[in-house]
């Protein structure tokens, strides 16, 4: 019975680990000398026209959560923020391909009766990879950008970066609502981050798409 309940376990561990999703992300930062992650900040979006957005203004909170998280205290206008946090983020329109998935099932075990006496035996099953299925899927490519300026710069028409940072990401969700809040942790984690640094993670992924 020993054998029996392993391989079972085994079993169910491929089954539960195979309904883990995960998002891989890539973050790149690069900052100025003198930066700190501190002062008063304001979110925007880069595009002027997308600020009065409803989905902008679903994003901006979690971004300003974000920085209120590392060390920055949100301030709702520019004119009152020491710099200001520029948001732009887009998805493609995706590529297609074909994945090749494994089916598992029982490799052996059998049971077998011995024709002289009547008697049989049993050996314990085993499992493994039994064939495979290939599905048509694409990949969208998402990314999340921020700029951080100081404000009084923008004021003087010499806008002066002191702060950018990205991630990027590909998977199957076409929608960046439906990875947000993945990236968005993903592009936070350990922040500000090691100068002009790629850093890659894998998270589970938590979102609906």
């Amino acid at each position: 019975m020993k054998t029996l309940n392993l391989s079972v376990c085994g079993l169910l561990l491929l089954v539960l680990m195979s309904g883990c999703a995960t998002i891989d992300a890539t973050t790149t930062r690069f900052y100025s000398p003198d930066y700190k992650n501190n002062g008063t900040i304001a979110v925007l979006a880069s595009a002027a026209e997308v600020n009065n957005s409803l989905e902008f203004s679903f994003y901006k909170a979690k971004v300003e959560k974000a920085f209120a998280s590392n060390g920055y205290t949100i301030v709702s206008s520019s004119s009152e923020a020491k710099y200001v946090a520029l948001v732009a983020y887009g998805i493609d329109e995706g590529q297609s391909g074909v994945v090749s998935t494994p089916i598992f099932g029982q490799t052996g075990g059998v049971t077998t009766t011995f024709s002289s006496f009547g008697a049989s035996y049993y050996t314990m099953p085993t499992y493994g990879i039994v064939g495979s299925s290939t599905q048509s899927v694409s990949r969208y490519s998402r990314a999340i950008a921020i700029d951080i300026v100081e404000t009084a710069t923008i004021k003087e028409g010499k806008p002066k970066k002191v702060f950018e940072i990205r991630t990027k990401s590909v998977g199957s969700c076409s929608s960046i609502a439906g990875v947000f809040d993945d990236m968005l942790k993903a592009m936070f984690i350990d922040f500000p981050g090691e100068n002009g640094k790629a850093i890659s993670v894998t998270l589970q992924y938590t979102g609906d798409c």
